[in-house]
């Protein structure tokens, strides 16, 4: 697919920076995410990276990484280049084998540390991943098992999910903010379709599935959970009621979350 032209500037900005800083480091970029899906949203998606780098970086090499996201955060605060970097040889291994590696996170650059090594990542790569640079990634060069993603999607739901429905529940209706119905309808219904069906998909992609899958209560919820992320700025139905829009959200995750349950790890 074609990378945006706000994505193409981030990234360029990126790889040029460290490559004056650290020449031939950073061997590929590969972009995953709801991007990956054919879904980008200007103004309001991430852009999710996997950096593969000719090998573990040492100081002066962290200090280069740190100084090229710090360029990209200067220079385009929007959107917000978030990933991992990593060897080529870690993607051909499950990613509870892979070390803990460089990553940046919410305009952050940190040495080390676990965060997006999972199936999800791994998975998104070989079937939906953009190459910015370096060729194109498959299930030859990456490893994946789907008995795996789905173990951890279930638990997913078991664990994170289930635990913020609790703090739905124990919220004001009238508080919740908009944007948590767009993470919460969308988040629990893209873990449905994966379980359903044995396949990933994006966000959007998710609230459609919910429409197909969910009877007509649910239909108004997953709507505006579509518009939230699609089209922000039209009218919304609930903007007379967002009480309503809260206690419908804090409803639908929670039903969701036990369809989901019901459909086994």
């Amino acid at each position: 697919m074609e990378v945006p032209a706000d994505v193409a500037t981030v990234t360029g900005i990126f790889l040029r920076a460290v490559d004056d800083s650290a020449p031939g480091l950073v061997r590929g970029l590969h972009l995953r995410g709801s991007l990956g899906f054919g879904e980008y949203f200007p103004g309001r998606s991430d852009v999710d990276f996997v950096a593969i780098l000719s090998g573990r970086p040492d100081r002066g090499q962290l200090a280069a990484l740190a100084v090229a996201h710090a360029q990209v955060r200067d220079a385009v605060p929007e959107p917000p280049l978030e990933g991992i970097h990593l060897l080529a040889e870690d993607l051909g291994l499950p990613p509870a084998d892979c070390p803990e590696v460089p990553y940046a996170f919410e305009r952050s650059f940190h040495h080390a540390g676990r965060f997006e090594l999972s199936p999800v990542t791994w998975h998104e790569l070989a079937g939906h991943g953009v190459a910015v640079r370096g060729p194109a990634l498959t299930s030859e060069d990456v490893w994946t098992d789907d008995a795996v993603l789905r173990a951890f999607s279930y638990a997913n739901l078991t664990s994170y999910w289930a635990d913020i429905a609790r703090q739905l529940r124990a919220s004001r209706p009238g508080q919740l903010p908009a944007n948590a119905t767009q993470w919460c309808v969308l988040g629990v219904s893209r873990l449905h379709h994966l379980l359903a069906t044995g396949s990933m998909t994006s966000k959007s992609g998710g609230g459609r599935h919910a429409l197909a899958a969910f009877g007509p209560r649910w239909h108004p919820i997953i709507t505006e959970a579509l518009r939230l992320r699609e089209q922000p700025g039209d009218p919304s139905d609930y903007d007379a009621d967002p009480a309503r829009r809260g206690r419908e959200t804090t409803e639908f995750t929670a039903m969701a979350i036990e369809a989901g349950l019901a459909l086994g790890p």
